[in-house]
């Protein structure tokens, strides 16, 4: 658990401090797209082998080659401050993600039963998010204040916070080497991937895909919608993000205990679907700080806090022996449409973080994907590898 919350300070400042860091030096949304693009993009990469790999040689030891990419790719951000060195460093910490996310949650599905496998979910959902919500606020909030307080410029402050994530990427290796792993069998992993396994593959893909190409319009770019489209300061945007995040970690507690009286299929779905009511919104009430504020939170909430039980739900519809490729593949499935989407957005924000329109397109792909979800998933059962028949 200790090895998540460090791995999600890395992941903090990797998703939500990088795009200021990237601002305050000037790039401009165009780069900023196409850098993020190309670091996702060589992610999609690993993950077309990492997956496959896990599953044959094991899930421990790729997590452990994930996490030092990441350390890489964070030493490398301390470098050079060019497109460049930029791209490659992200493509570095990228890949790293890609290698270790598939191989942890394989990893830890061989921890619990299958019954309680959405509350340890939880509880390591709420250690990642409790380094990340740490990380976030003091990411952004740290390089405002010493630009404030001591007039150390904004970049000056970014480079501080990598320094000290940098560090933070050490304790997870250290941590993972102590875990140990179950022996994998001989059987080739293609014949685990039968037509019904093939099937919801598929049709997994098919929504995570959408949700992906929603995400890269948006997401990403909140930190620069609230700093340069909403006039926020750098401790206003540490205040609103530490909030969402606090939100959400108390959230990983409380909510899967819903999925045993709704269903996992259901409550996903309608988390989902409501999370995009706050969404677009959030650039109708650029004004008010403290309504948008409560809209990113709520929206997030929705979004995201189901997802300890939509692991656990994957993992107990998939045969344990492909569980790492199967998210790996599902996940380039949300990748390539993602870095694909990045590179656009950068055209469509155009250094105007005021615009509706990305928000538009994000809820469309959300609801979109929602409804293929429900249509096709309310018909899988858990743990027990089959498809009901309601016809």
């Amino acid at each position: 658990m200790w090895a998540s919350f460090f791995t999600g300070i890395t992941g903090g400042v990797l998703w939500y401090v990088l795009w200021l860091y990237w601002g305050s030096l000037g790039f401009p949304s165009e780069q900023i797209g196409l850098m993020g693009a190309t670091g996702s993009g060589v992610g999609v990469l690993a993950y077309l082998i990492g997956g496959y790999l896990a599953d044959r040689l094991g899930r421990r030891t790729l997590f452990l080659v994930g996490l030092l990419f990441t350390a890489a790719g964070l030493i490398m951000f301390l470098t050079e401050r060019n497109i460049y060195v930029f791209t490659i460093a992200y493509s570095l910490t990228s890949m790293g993600g890609s290698l270790a996310w598939p191989s942890l949650m394989a990893l830890m599905a061989e921890k619990a039963s299958p019954a309680n496998m959405k509350y340890f979910y939880g509880i390591q959902g709420y250690y990642n998010q409790l380094g990340l919500t740490i990380a976030t606020f003091f990411g952004i909030f740290g390089p405002s204040f010493l630009h404030g307080s001591f007039d150390i410029s904004l970049s000056d402050g970014y480079t501080l916070v990598f320094l000290i994530t940098a560090l933070c990427a050490i304790p997870p290796i250290v941590y993972v080497l102590k875990v140990s792993e179950r022996g994998k069998g001989s059987a080739h992993l293609l014949a685990h991937y039968d037509r019904r396994m093939r099937r919801i593959l598929l049709m997994y893909c098919l929504q995570n895909g959408m949700i992906g190409m929603g995400a890269a319009f948006v997401i990403p770019w909140f930190p620069l919608i609230f700093e340069n489209g909403m006039g926020a300061t750098g401790e206003q945007i540490a205040l609103i993000i530490t909030l969402s995040n606090a939100v959400i970690a108390a959230g990983w507690f409380i909510v899967p205990k819903f999925a045993d009286v709704r269903g996992s299929v259901a409550l996903i779905t309608v988390c989902q679907i409501a999370s995009v009511v706050p969404l677009i919104l959030i650039p109708y009430s650029s004004t008010l700080l403290i309504v948008v504020a409560m809209l990113y939170t709520a929206r997030s909430f929705l979004m995201l806090v189901p997802t300890p039980v939509l692991n656990a739900y994957l993992m107990n519809v998939v045969s344990e022996e492909i569980r790492a490729s199967f998210l790996a593949l599902s996940q380039i499935a949300w990748q390539v449409p993602f870095s694909i989407s990045l590179a656009v957005a950068g055209y469509l924000w155009a250094n105007d973080y005021s615009k509706a329109i990305p928000f538009y397109v994000a809820t469309a792909l959300y609801v979109a994907a929602s409804v293929v979800f429900y249509v096709y998933f309310r018909n899988v059962r858990e743990n027990h590898f089959e498809i009901v028949d309601q016809g």
